[in-house]
């Protein structure tokens, strides 16, 4: 459920429980009151009554004075009138009903705690010659109750529109303020995801909290957009110095390069070239910055990038047949195997061959470099599903398990000591391409020992007709 609607039900159900709250109150208080003003009533029409009967014992008359009473049962719906001595012998009963006469009254039974529809009330009265007595008159509640279920109806029914109308009000109140406060979510969302493309929120002008905060965001989000173009430009600026600073090193490793195999030249005599292992050492450290000064600027290229711009149909088998077949001598050279396993099928997919060359070359490279003299490896491709599955394996020492979750970051070395030289680009330039062509690159543990590197990349459609 979305936060305006959640808001908005809380507003209504908070509005509902204050307006029933309120109706339930009001309701209460006109039957207290009602039974009040019948109770004071009774009080009075006790007094009149009493007065009479007073009035005719004196006089002796006491035996007729039911008679005055008829008119008065007929006016005040009073019930009956009982008129009794201090041994509660009845004296007089006048009463509408004659089979009311002999009911047993309950004059301390409260008027709302009345079940019969009669309450009564009793007070005491001089009968003259007669002492003291009892009056005791019962009031009918008939018309009492009717009276205050309309009361309860009418405040049913202003209930129900004061329910109605809090919650309608609190629904629209809880849309407004959960809308404002969705906006903002949304609006932070966005801001998280690209600060550079920040745009601010209008009702920033007042002195409610939502106010304050949708202010101190269009604050934030501009000083947000603000520190993100400044470090763009700047590592656009880094990416530009980084990738002029490379390509100028490609000539003179070119010059130096060429300059090593031609004082080999100079120094051979008697068709034996002297310092054999200078010139190794130095060969090889030439190709090996070489290597690291195009893994620099292939990995600069593939982060300028956001995609591919034009795939064709590689061959994966071929592919991985020439990079063994270039790295065979080697490989022969450490007293190394290098194995190749490939299906009869053709392997296709569609990608960059240069840069799919480039991700075997590295991997070859490094397990030939990690596999000891008389070591093994391997590399194998096949068809897996949608997919095709290259893997290159050595037996040399693994990458221990703390080792491969970043194993193909940039400049990551897991020993420093061991790989002087290597400034950590190989597996990184290696992820990258698996990934802008669409596949995943992983590393595990070979057999009986060593690594295993392997990638996936999507197979490439049939050809039409084939």
């Amino acid at each position: 459920m979305r936060l305006n609607h959640r808001l908005a039900l809380v507003f209504a159900v908070f509005g509902g429980l204050v307006a029933g709250g309120l109706v339930t109150i009001g309701v209460r208080s006109s039957r207290s009151e009602a039974y009040a003003q019948a109770e004071r009533l009774g009080g009075v029409t006790l007094t009149a009554v009493r007065a009479v009967v007073q009035s005719e014992a004196r006089q002796g008359r006491l035996d007729s004075v039911g008679k005055r009473f008829t008119d008065l049962l007929r006016q005040a719906e009073i019930a009956t009138i009982v008129v009794r001595d201090k041994k509660g012998k009845r004296l007089v009963g006048s009463s509408d009903n004659p089979g009311l006469i002999g009911r047993e009254p309950k004059p301390r039974r409260g008027l709302a705690r009345v079940d019969d529809g009669i309450y009564d009330v009793e007070g005491p009265v001089d009968l003259g010659p007669r002492g003291k007595g009892v009056v005791q008159v019962g009031f009918r509640t008939d018309s009492l109750e009717r009276r205050l279920d309309e009361i309860g109806a009418l405040g049913v029914q202003a209930g129900v529109m004061a329910f109605l109308a809090i919650t309608g009000a609190a629904w629209l109140i809880g849309l407004f303020a959960g809308e404002r406060l969705e906006r903002l979510v949304g609006r932070l969302e966005a801001l998280a995801a690209d600060p550079q493309n920040f745009r601010r929120l209008r009702g920033e002008v007042g002195s409610d909290e939502v106010s304050r905060l949708v202010a101190a965001f269009n604050r934030m989000g501009l000083s947000l957009k603000a520190e993100t173009e400044r470090r763009r430009a700047l590592e656009a600026e880094k990416r530009e110095l980084a990738a002029m600073l490379v390509h100028d090193l490609k000539t003179p490793m070119t010059v130096i390069r060429s300059g090593i195999t031609l004082l080999s030249d100079f120094v051979t005599a008697s068709g034996k070239r002297e310092h054999n292992r200078t010139f190794e050492l130095l060969e090889m450290s030439a190709a090996r910055l070489q290597r690291m000064v195009e893994d620099v600027l292939q990995l600069a290229k593939l982060e300028e990038m956001q995609g591919l711009d034009g795939r064709e149909r590689v061959e994966m088998g071929a592919l991985a047949r020439a990079c063994a077949k270039d790295f065979g001598l080697i490989a022969a050279d450490r007293k190394q195997s290098l194995d190749l396993s490939l299906p009869d099928a053709a392997l296709p997919v569609l990608g960059d061959p240069a840069l799919l060359r480039r991700v075997l070359d590295n991997l070859v490279h490094n397990a030939v470099e990690h596999t000891p003299r008389g070591g093994r490896i391997a590399v194998k491709a096949r068809a897996e599903g949608e997919n095709v599955l290259v893997e290159v394996s050595d037996s040399g020492p693994g990458v221990p398990p703390e080792a491969r979750e970043r194993i193909f970051h940039k400049f990551f070395q897991k020993d420093v000591k061991r790989h002087v030289g290597n400034v950590g680009l190989g597996l990184a330039l290696c992820e990258k391409v698996v990934t802008r062509h669409g596949g995943a690159i992983g590393i595990g543990d070979a057999v009986p020992r060593g690594a295993r590197f392997y990638f996936t990349l999507p197979a490439a459609p049939a050809r039409e007709g084939a």
